[in-house]
């Protein structure tokens, strides 16, 4: 019986060799194909009985063909876009189809070599799609809804086949404006919004006013915004010059007498343009005497209240902005500014309201965002507020209403870092390289946005998106790469084409993106060699050749043992 157990081990080990020289020979076979990844043999010991003290029965040896799957290959750069290859743990998610349904399988890669069909699908060499998740213009992650999604919420379902013709031609809508300016610090104030006198026969520095119908102890008060009343008291012998220098000794407020007429008149004004002003007879009837027929005023600057785009105050300087919409149609705004007092001025931003650009209904006078800024004794930026009076770093606008069909914009106002000046500052007026005075200086005004444009150019990044490059100079993401990871890849099952599929025991794959929660990190324009070791291959060749030769020895020994047991018989 152990004659034949021994002839039996050696028939074994043929087969167990045999099968060891086939995965050196698939080894060395796909030594150049791109994320191949190597078998090795291993062997265990077959036992049909145990042995004991006396007794040994041979059984032979099993092959076990083990994939190194989860050993890196060397990475290789590449003069392809679209090439890409991980550096870590992962796999790319394939499709052996284009178009593929809800039961189509899926199937894991490290085959990165990929291009586009004559249809724009990237696929690889054995002709398998790879996928990923579309992405809006700021990168983040789409589902198959269009809505925004991560990778961890995310479903297969959610990947697309990457496409590079899904944008031939595309428009950027400006996102972002950075504006880089100064405006004068000695620039004079807006006043707030005057309340004028209309009696007649008025000489500013003769006449007695208690000849127009007032007597001297005539008064009258004088609110500003919410603050506290003041009273004006007729004089002896007043004149309008003297009245006006009482009003502007009281807080907050200002008189200036108009001489340009045979009449002259008075005009009163808060020092804060964004008060109101009232006035109201204290003891008889002095302001009916003098005419003021408006006793409360208006705020002259209101953030919101349009009062620059509405022509009732002029701006002190604007600064023109060219926006594009979503069609790539291009708008010429402007941010208006005006001084409101020391250290702070208010801002509005306008544009047009002529056929093709702003909703006159959702733009009365072309206003689009108003608000406030505020600057420190150094000249630096300290407060950027809109018109409901929240400071931020980034003032958003959105709403942007066009009449010509494109989509409503949304963009933020960037005027520069808190506390520093690499926006907008307010410093002295200068002069320039002539010795002209400069009032207002614009460093720069930057917007992000297009026109449309035509695709010049696309490949891979090192964040795995695939970029997208547009004759008018836009770079835009349109999909990104999802990579699946696994907890015992070693136990992929190999396919067809340098492809993997799932097991039980390699566990359920995890969508990852490129280098995030344990995934490899991508390498664009590089490809993942085999990880085959040739110099191991040859070795591992010589020795299979011996042993197998050891194992014809095993069986042609049994044989003349054989031989010579039934010439006992003869």
């Amino acid at each position: 019986m152990s004659l034949f157990g021994a002839m039996i081990s050696g028939v074994s080990g043929l087969n167990a060799q045999s099968q060891n020289l086939g995965v050196i020979s698939d080894n060395i076979a796909n030594l150049n194909t791109v994320g191949y990844k190597s078998t090795v043999g291993r062997f265990s010991t077959l036992v049909t009985q145990s042995a004991t003290q006396t007794n040994y029965t041979p059984g032979g040896v099993q092959f076990h063909p083990t994939a190194l799957i989860s050993k890196q290959g060397l990475l290789q750069a590449t003069s392809s876009t679209t090439a890409v290859a991980i550096s870590g743990d992962g796999f790319f998610l394939v499709r052996d189809t284009a178009t593929p349904g809800e039961d189509s399988e899926l199937f894991f890669t490290r085959a990165g070599d990929f291009k586009p069909d004559d249809n724009g699908y990237l696929k690889n060499t054995a002709g398998y799609y790879v996928q990923g998740w579309a992405t809006d213009r700021n990168g983040q992650l789409l589902d198959k809804t269009g809505a925004v999604t991560s990778s961890n919420s995310s479903a297969a379902g959610d990947l697309q086949i990457l496409d590079i013709n899904s944008i031939l031609t595309a428009a950027a809508s400006t996102t972002k404006i950075e504006f880089g300016a100064n405006f004068n610090a000695n620039e004079t104030p807006l006043n707030g919004t005057p309340t004028t006198s209309s009696a007649t026969s008025i000489v500013a520095d003769t006449t007695d006013l208690t000849t127009l119908g007032m007597a001297v102890g005539d008064s009258f008060d004088i609110t500003v915004g919410t603050g506290a009343t003041q009273t004006v008291t007729i004089g002896a012998g007043e004149t309008l010059n003297s009245l006006a220098a009482k009003i502007s000794a009281l807080t907050g407020v200002t008189a200036t007498v108009d001489t340009t007429s045979t009449n002259h008149t008075l005009s009163i004004a808060s020092t804060d343009p964004e008060e109101t002003l009232t006035l109201a007879d204290n003891n008889n009837t002095p302001l009916g005497a003098l005419g003021f027929g408006t006793l409360t005023t208006t705020a002259a600057f209101t953030p919101g209240a349009g009062n620059i785009a509405s022509g009732s105050i002029t701006a002190n300087n604007s600064l023109p902005i060219t926006v594009y919409d979503s069609l790539g149609t291009a708008h010429k705004l402007n941010l208006q500014v005006i001084k409101l007092g020391q250290n702070k001025w208010g801002y509005e931003l306008t544009g047009a309201t002529t056929t093709g650009e702003l909703d006159t209904a959702a733009h009365p006078n072309g206003l689009i965002a108003s608000g406030t800024m505020t600057f420190d004794g150094n000249g630096a930026l300290k407060t950027f507020t809109d018109e409901g009076g929240l400071s931020r770093v980034n003032q958003p606008v959105t709403g942007i209403t066009w009449t010509n069909g494109a989509e409503p914009s949304s963009f933020t106002l960037d005027a520069g870092t808190i506390g520093q000046t690499d926006g907008i500052t307010q410093f002295a007026a200068g002069t320039d390289a002539n010795g002209n005075l400069v009032d207002y200086t614009t460093h720069f005004i930057n917007q992000d946005g297009a026109q449309a444009g035509t695709m010049v150019n696309y490949g891979f990044t090192e964040d795995g998106f695939l970029q997208v490059e547009f004759a008018n100079g836009v770079k835009r993401p349109v999909y990104k790469l999802a990579v699946a990871t696994f907890e015992a890849p070693d136990q992929l099952e190999n396919h067809t084409g340098n492809v993997y599929r799932q097991t039980r025991e390699s566990g359920d794959y995890l969508l990852r993106e490129p280098g995030l929660n344990g995934a490899g990190s991508v390498v664009a324009s590089a490809l993942e060699s085999s990880n085959v070791d040739l110099a191991e291959e040859f070795t591992n060749m010589i020795v299979t050749q011996r042993a197998y030769s050891a194992n014809t020895k095993t069986i042609t020994t049994t044989d003349e043992m054989l031989d010579e047991l039934i010439r006992v018989k003869r």
